[in-house]
């Protein structure tokens, strides 16, 4: 499908742009025989994306920091939609990559709408909001957290110049060599008061460890990493407020959430128009594949889902905004995205036969892929819950 569909007039030269990073640095990735290619290349696809103004910045002197993945031009709908539309077509090439520029966007997003006092950002920034196995609990979300039931272990005390940070933040994306992490944690004043919060922490900060989580399954070429604090030291300039009623936490969920809603869109997209091809050129019985009625319901059912999907995506773009309302949409996107999206991976996959799951027509990367970005950011369980008490008013 045509993603450039999605696009508005003035916005197509941008798609055009994010098609040919993903035509001269993408691609070549997968020029070995690894399963999911030649994961060296990686930080020079990076440096790339950087250059060309997709992967964007806190540094408002850098290529991306209005137009790149949730740089600045994300405060408004269009700009979400555009965001989520260029990162689905870098997707259709790989989610890994994707998900490098979707993580540093998402942590540029939080810094450049955020009242802090940090004298100069980092360029290359990551968020940790997970713990466990689960994301924080509702209350938190919305900065209502109190206690040791609000899903946040991770605390900040106060010191002297700021405060020190203790505990686990597991599942952490970022790119390689980050400069910073933005960590959520339970932030207690010096009253005695305690608050969520955020706080960015620099790399090389005494006490910060990353455990490699070893192997896994997809979205490889992606760092992912256990991010352990013991009494790491901050001072209180690296405080970040939401800037305005909307709570941080909240408005880094909304857009994790549709980021992972748009890799995993432009996965099955690339998956479909990889089984459109082969259907094409593959003779069997006496005609090509894509003749046989069996492969045609094959390629019109994912075909069907892909379309759902973006569908849902872009919808959920339209109603971008600080309220618990787009928080409880992004959920459901979230939910039904990476499900269509899923299924939609594995009808493509069916059309190729067995080579389906071998690793020459990189269909099992797509469905393990497909996998992670399903289980990603909130388990099924938790987004239905989620959704519920949303809908409730609950939250």
């Amino acid at each position: 499908m045509d993603l450039s569909l999605y696009a508005r007039e003035g916005e197509r030269e941008f798609v055009e742009l994010t098609r040919s990073f993903v035509r001269k640095s993408v691609q070549p990735l997968f020029g070995d025989n690894a399963p999911d290619g030649d994961l060296g290349m990686v930080p020079s696809i990076l440096d790339t994306a950087f250059e060309v103004g997709l992967a964007a910045s806190p540094h408002s002197g850098m290529p991306g920091f209005e137009y790149g993945i949730w740089g600045t031009s994300a405060d408004n709908p269009e700009g979400v939609r555009l965001s989520a539309i260029l990162l689905s077509v870098v997707a259709e090439a790989c989610p890994g990559i994707a998900m490098n520029l979707h993580v540093q966007g998402l942590a540029s997003r939080i810094i450049t709408s955020s009242k802090g006092s940090f004298p100069e950002p980092p360029v290359r920034v990551a968020t940790a909001l997970q713990e466990g196995h689960t994301l924080p609990g509702f209350r938190a979300v919305l900065g209502q957290g109190r206690g040791p039931d609000d899903g946040i272990g991770t605390r900040a005390l106060p010191t002297e110049k700021g405060w020190a940070i203790t505990g686990t933040k597991s599942f952490v994306y970022s790119m390689e060599k980050a400069d910073a992490f933005l960590v959520f944690c339970r932030i207690e004043g010096r009253s005695g008061k305690e608050d969520t919060g955020c706080l960015l922490v620099p790399a090389d900060a005494t006490g910060l460890k990353l455990q490699d989580i070893g192997g896994r399954t997809g979205i490889r070429a992606c760092r992912l990493s256990h991010l352990i604090l013991k009494d790491v030291e901050v001072s209180s300039e690296c405080r970040f407020l939401p800037a305005d009623d909307f709570p941080l936490m909240g408005q880094a969920l909304c857009l994790h959430w549709l980021g992972i809603s748009a890799m995993a869109a432009g996965n099955a997209s690339g998956a479909l128009k990889a089984a459109r091809e082969y259907a094409a050129t593959r003779y069997q019985g006496g005609a090509m594949i894509e003749e046989h009625p069996a492969v045609r319901k094959l390629l019109a059912l994912s075909e069907a889902r892909v379309e759902a999907a973006f569908a849902l995506l872009v919808q959920t773009c339209s109603f971008a905004g600080g309220n618990t309302d787009f928080l409880r949409r992004c959920a459901i996107a979230k939910l039904m995205t990476t499900d269509w999206a899923f299924s939609a991976v594995t009808d493509a996959l069916q059309v190729f036969g067995g080579y389906g799951y071998m690793e020459d027509y990189c269909m099992e990367k797509r469905l393990r892929d497909a996998i992670v970005l399903k289980s990603a950011a909130g388990s099924r369980n938790y987004l239905e819950a989620f959704i519920s008490d949303a809908a409730r008013g609950e939250i």
